[in-house]
């Protein structure tokens, strides 16, 4: 499962491989490739691990995209489901730092993954959970240690069992915040014009009927 995370647009990409060690599942996976299965619940059938591993309410179901096929690229020839979607920015908290300096946290509460009674993640032995993030930004926190980690992405690999943190920062140019600051500006400026045309009709009414009294 990896999970790009931006302030714009937060994408999941899941990736399902199924072995097909005898004759009987890869008769099953070849019909369900033939049948066309097209969305989650169709697949459900075939697999229950294949689902949306965010809370409900914060995916866009109609950003679903799925691909199935058989990987002949390798020799034991697995069978792979690979579900991409959208889900909503909210599961990124945000936290000005400074006026250049936002810091977005990572709902973990949020993932519908295996879980002990203490609430850790639980990874499988096979499992991978990653996660990207723009290029330019930087993580500020990853708990915990991670297996791979690069400038824009990491990943953990189970098993294991573990409260995770998620934190990155973006920092603005100089350019970006002054460019933000006029366009803030304009902004304001322009909400105001009603309110000032509002206040010249007043006042034109106000001196007519003085003018005339």
């Amino acid at each position: 499962m990896t999970l790009q995370l931006s302030p714009e647009k937060v994408h999941v990409i899941e990736k399902n491989v199924f072995l097909l060690e005898n004759d009987g599942e890869k008769t099953a996976f070849s019909n369900s490739l033939r049948l066309g299965r097209s969305t989650i619940s169709d697949w459900r059938a075939y697999s229950h691990n294949i689902d949306y591993h965010v809370f409900g309410p914060l995916v866009f179901f109609n950003s679903t995209k799925i691909v199935a096929k058989i990987d002949v690229s390798v020799a034991h020839r697995p069978g792979v489901v690979v579900i991409e979607y959208d889900v909503d920015r909210s599961i990124l908290e945000k936290r000005l730092k400074s006026s250049r300096v936002t810091e977005y946290w990572f709902n973990t509460s949020q993932l519908t993954l295996d879980r002990l009674r203490s609430r850790e993640l639980v990874l499988g032995n096979i499992d991978e959970l990653a996660f990207n993030i723009p290029e330019g930004d930087t993580f500020s926190v990853v708990q915990p240690d991670p297996q791979q980690r690069g400038l824009n992405a990491v990943s953990f690999k189970g098993p294991m069992a573990s409260n995770f943190e998620i934190a990155f920062i973006q920092e603005k140019t100089l350019s970006e915040e002054v460019s933000d600051f006029f366009i803030q500006t304009y902004s304001n400026a322009a909400n105001l014009i009603p309110l000032l045309l509002v206040l010249a009709l007043l006042l034109f009414v106000w001196y007519k009927l003085v003018s005339e009294s």
